[in-house]
This record gives C-alpha cells, sequence and structure tokens, in this order.
C-alpha cells in the first residue's frame, strides 16, 4: 500500500522538477521527506485495515493520481491544448501497460499449466499469485513508466493529436447517454416538485455518476467542440453546466435530508463534499469566461486531501456525528421502551462505531451501562452490547413483521499459515460437521501413544483419546452463546468454550459457524472449531 503511494509521489515530483528543468537535490529530498510520511500513513493502520482506513489510502490514493495529471504544469506557463495532449497519452500509456500485463500474465500462467499438464512438473499453487505481484508491480509499472511524457521538452513537445475514434464515441455512444439520463433525472425532479414527496437517498448517487461522466465527455471533446461542424458537442459544451444547476439542488436536497435524519457517516460525507466540489466546479466554468480544464483535476485533489486528516476530515466528522447520535439516543430512550426502527436505528450506530472504532469507545458515552460488560468481555458481540443497553439488536435486514430464520459466524483469520500458540495444552486439531476426526498414526507424548478421533452425537461430537470419551456439548453451546446472534461475518470476535475432564482440559474456538433458526433455536448445519487438548499429569 505504501508503494502503491510513494511511487504516485515519485512520479508527480520528478514530473515538476523536470518541468522547471532543475533536477537537483530538491527533488530527491522532497521525495524522500514526503514518502516517509506516507508510508508512516499506512503503516499507522490497524493490522485488520478497517473501512474507514481502507476509504482513507482509496482517496489518498485518487489524490495522488490526480496530483500526476497536472504536477508538471504547475512551474511553467499553461497551456491548455498541452494539458489535453499530456493527459491524453498518460490515460493511453496506462490502457496500453494493462493490456500489455494482462496478455504477459494470461500467456505465461497458460505456459505453466501446460507444462504441468504435460510433463508432469508440479508446481506450488502461489505461483500464479507470484507471477500476477511480479507483473502487475514490475513489468506493468517499469512499462508505464517507461513511456510518461515530460510537460516541457524541447525536444519532444507536446502538440495535440485528437484521435478520430475518440470523437465518434464520444459524439455518437456517450453524448447521447447522457442526455437520456438527463432527461430521466429532470423528469424525476419535476415529479418530485409536483407531488411533493422527497427524494429517494439512492438517487444522489446517480446524480453524482452523471455529473462525472458528463464531466469527463466535456473534457474528451473540449479541444475540438468548437470547430465547425460539431454542432452536437458545441451545444453539449455550452449548455451542460446550466443543465446541472437543477440537479445540483436535487443532489443537495436528497443528501441533507438523509444527513439530518442520520447524520454523517463515510458515505454521506463524501457525497455532500463532492456535491460541494461540483458546485464550485459549475459556476468556475459558467463565471470564468476563458475557464481551464486543468481547474477540475486541481480541485477534487484539493477536496481528497481535505477529507483525510484533521477535525474537518470524514472519519472525524462521521465519528462525532454518530457518537452525538448514540448519545442523544440514550438520554431520550431512559426509562422508555424503544419501537422495531429505533432499535434498528440505534443497532446500526452501535455497528458503525464498533467495526470501526471498537468497543471502547462508546463507554464515555453510556453512562456506566457497558462498564460491567467491558470488564467481563472486551470483545461482545452486537447483540451483548445492545442488551448491556438494554434494547435488543435489529440488523439492517431484520423486519418487524420477520422471525429471523438464520444464524452466521465467521472469525476473521489475519495469517492461516502462523504458528498458533497451545501453551498450556499439548495438541490440536480441526474439527467439522459431518466430517469426523480419525488420526492416521498414534504420535507419541512423552513416552505413551495416543489415538485421536472424533464422533458425531446429538448433542455435538465425541472426543475420543485412547477409548477415554470427552463429550462436547457443541450444539448445546451455539444454542446458549448470544455471539452467534450477530451477522458476525468475518469478525474479530473470537468464540471458545471450554471442556474439563478428570484426564483432560479442551479448549474449543470457533472458526466459523452457521444454521437455521427454529422456534427460536439454533439448529447448526456446518462448523469449523479449533481443538486444543491438554493432558493432565
Amino acid at each position: 500500500m505504501s508503494s502503491s503511494l510513494c511511487l504516485v509521489w515519485f512520479v508527480s515530483v520528478s514530473l515538476f522538477f523536470r518541468a522547471k528543468h532543475k533536477n537537483n537535490i530538491l527533488r530527491y529530498l522532497v521525495s524522500l521527506a514526503f514518502g516517509g510520511l506516507l508510508t508512516a500513513f499506512v503503516f499507522s493502520f490497524h493490522e485488520r485495515v478497517s473501512e474507514i482506513e481502507m476509504q482513507q489510502f482509496f482517496v489518498l490514493n485518487l489524490s495522488l493520481h490526480l496530483l500526476v495529471s497536472f504536477a508538471g504544469f504547475l512551474p511553467r506557463t499553461y497551456n491548455q491544448e498541452e494539458f489535453w495532449e499530456f493527459n491524453k497519452q498518460l490515460f493511453l500509456r496506462i490502457l496500453t501497460a494493462g493490456l500489455y500485463s494482462f496478455v504477459l500474465y494470461g500467456g505465461l500462467s497458460l505456459a505453466i499449466l501446460a507444462i504441468d499438464k504435460l510433463f508432469k512438473v508440479e508446481f506450488d499453487s502461489k505461483i500464479y499469485g507470484y507471477l500476477f505481484v511480479t507483473i502487475v508491480g514490475l513489468f506493468n509499472t517499469i512499462f508505464f513508466l517507461s513511456g510518461v511524457p515530460e510537460t516541457n521538452s524541447k525536444e519532444v513537445p507536446l502538440v495535440l493529436k485528437y484521435p478520430k475514434g475518440l470523437k465518434n464515441f464520444t459524439q455518437f455512444v456517450l453524448l447521447p447517454l447522457i442526455s437520456i439520463y438527463l432527461v430521466i433525472l429532470i423528469c424525476y425532479e419535476a415529479k418530485i416538485v409536483f407531488t411533493l414527496s422527497l427524494p429517494f437517498g439512492w438517487v444522489s448517487y446517480l446524480v453524482l455518476a452523471f455529473a462525472i461522466i458528463g464531466i469527463l465527455s466535456f473534457l474528451l471533446v473540449h479541444p475540438v467542440a468548437n470547430e465547425s461542424g460539431n454542432l452536437w458537442m458545441r451545444t453539449f459544451n455550452r449548455w451542460f453546466y446550466f443543465l446541472l444547476i437543477p440537479l445540483l439542488v436535487l443532489l443537495y436536497w436528497a443528501i441533507l435530508y438523509r444527513i439530518n435524519l442520520y447524520g454523517f457517516t463515510l458515505l454521506r460525507y463524501y457525497v455532500l463534499l463532492l456535491s460541494v466540489w461540483l458546485s464550485v466546479v459549475i459556476f468556475y466554468f459558467l463565471l470564468n469566461k476563458n475557464p481551464k480544464i486543468k481547474f477540475i483535476p486541481i480541485s477534487m485533489c484539493l477536496a481528497g486531501l481535505f477529507s483525510i486528516v484533521g477535525p474537518q476530515s470524514a472519519d472525524s466528522v462521521s465519528k462525532h456525528s454518530q457518537l452525538s447520535r448514540f448519545e442523544n439516543y440514550l438520554k431520550e430512550s431512559e426509562g422508555k421502551k424503544l419501537t422495531f426502527e429505533q432499535e434498528q436505528e440505534l443497532s446500526s450506530i452501535v455497528y458503525l462505531l464498533y467495526s470501526n472504532y471498537g468497543f471502547e469507545i462508546m463507554l464515555p458515552y453510556a453512562d456506566k451501562k457497558l462498564d460491567a460488560l467491558y470488564k467481563k468481555d472486551k470483545e461482545p458481540g452486537y447483540s451483548q452490547i445492545m442488551e448491556a443497553l438494554g434494547f435488543k439488536y435489529r440488523s439492517e435486514y431484520d423486519r418487524k413483521d420477520n422471525i429471523r430464520d438464520s444464524f452466521y459466524y465467521y472469525s476473521y483469520e489475519n495469517n492461516e499459515s502462523a504458528i498458533i500458540d497451545i501453551h498450556g495444552y499439548d495438541f490440536i486439531i480441526n474439527i467439522y460437521k459431518n466430517n469426523p476426526f480419525e488420526s492416521k498414526n498414534a504420535f507419541v507424548i512423552g513416552s505413551k501413544k495416543y489415538v485421536i478421533k472424533t464422533k458425531e452425537q446429538d448433542y455435538g461430537q465425541d472426543l475420543l483419546i485412547n477409548g477415554d470419551v470427552i463429550p462436547l456439548k457443541i450444539n448445546d453451546f451455539i444454542r446458549s452463546e448470544s455471539k452467534f446472534d450477530d451477522d458476525n461475518s468475518n469478525s474479530e470476535i473470537k468464540i471458545k468454550q471450554k471442556v474439563e475432564t478428570s484426564k483432560y482440559k479442551v479448549l474449543l474456538t470457533y472458526v466459523h459457524a452457521n444454521g437455521s433458526i427454529e422456534n427460536n433455536k439454533k439448529i447448526p448445519k456446518n462448523y469449523q472449531i479449533k481443538v486444543m487438548v491438554g493432558i493432565k499429569n
């Protein structure tokens, strides 16, 4: 992750200093200094990268890619045609590098497969992954960088060459499609006005997608839009930003209404940020007699950087918004019974806070209601948190008139090849439902041989060690354990069960479990459990 960020940053710095015709030590110092900050930023992420951290990485990566598009034009006199040509060449180079890499990977993969099948040469199955990383990480990068044009070269100047195929694609495919969507959105807005109804939440995404694709089309046709014979393009170029204004009103209406009801989340923050950015772009092109198209990537780059760190960042704003809603909900519901919808909304707040920031962040806002649970379990389930608050957990898929008919649990494993610490135990095995375990050979501990196997039972499984029977009441445990009630897919929550006899101590760690719910009773259909066994002296 840090390599991808540093690579794009180094390209931007190189373009900037080469445009100034300076290739001195300052270039390397700037590259290394900010490269170090980017690396530190990535290494500050949690071991398991959260949704917020992944979004921060994506936005920063996008901002740095946008920086490449204009970095070489900052220290020199701006030329609109040269700027367009540079980015056209850059885009074509990306597509070419991707095509070469795809063909090379496909060809070499087939070659490896052919050697495997024809000559019976066995390869590690990971070779295809290593090959992919090598081609994408090394070949694709080197191939792309070797063709990056310079922005201020006297030997190879940037001369506008507009592809005829691009003109035909934009004029006869892209612009008609955009016009259809424009008509649909304006008709929908008219329907809202006449019926005095509220806009659907997802209309925000549709308007943004339309606006961004429209701006891309505007950029694609820009060099030839005002030429004679291009009436369709010239009309689009003249009226596009005017037609965006009513859609901009619809966009603000939809997103501000959602924020007022449910507060900020990462997604709503970025929808609002893009709405503001779109407003700035629209009025810049409408009010400026000689607008520069470099304003689009520059303004979007700055908007992206604005949202990454600081009190105004997406992370900070969404976190404080949801914590405020969490606190207000608890204060307003003191001594009251929440409706199904209110419990579902509070559950979504708990889910968002817990999955992104952990259990601890809610403790100061819960008026000591969660303190006892925290002392007992540092990683409880969503149901346990809601129960400690005095409510029932309702997932977004629950319906008021429906009864939940299934459960699912999967424990996140960061590294399946890691060495497992079995300190205090003697051996570890994996057991599965409907697939009894039986050791092929006896193994020796001390001077004694042990034969291990399992046998299915109504209550779970029996663990048989040299004829000794240890009942593992798995089914009863799953039915009574509330952590299985949550939608814990890819969860960091560990569910463990202890069993002890006079000869053995057993620790069961659930990897995954799923099944049906009938008459409020969980019936396991599948499970995988790591079983550690300690032999008492």
